[in-house]
């Protein structure tokens, strides 16, 4: 082998180590548990028979979530929403509580917390005409 070739080869061994030296030190920092904060909009279930909705429903509300930061980067991409189920609620003023179910998120990731931790409803009779 020959002085230059052998140089050559050296420097592509050396770009091969820190292209490998770079992708493991991206797994190790995307792997450690990180917190990102979202704002997610409100999508109410169905209402139950004969009732509607009295109140203005909240547009959106304010959800922290915990895990690893690879999942965490790809959350927005996602589209998170809180789906409230109200299917069995009955007249009057209400608050639901958002529980981890309602975002519909991967395993890996939890919910830390819920601003408002709770969401104020009014339901109320249909006027039959």
């Amino acid at each position: 082998m020959t002085q230059s070739k052998s140089h050559e080869w050296a420097k592509g061994v050396s770009a091969l180590a820190v292209v490998l030296a770079v992708l493991i030190w991206l797994s190790v920092m995307l792997e450690r548990t990180g917190e990102i904060t979202l704002t997610v909009p409100v999508y109410l279930g169905q209402l139950p028979p004969g009732m509607i909705l009295a109140s203005p429903a909240p547009a959106d509300i304010e959800v922290t979530v915990s895990g690893p930061r690879i999942l965490l980067l790809l959350l927005p991409l996602h589209g998170v929403a809180c789906d409230l189920d109200v299917s069995a609620l009955g007249p009057g003023e209400v608050k639901v509580a958002p529980r981890e179910g309602n975002f519909h998120l991967d395993r890996e990731l939890k919910v830390v917390r819920v601003l408002p931790a709770t969401v104020p409803l009014v339901l109320a009779r249909a006027e039959k005409k």
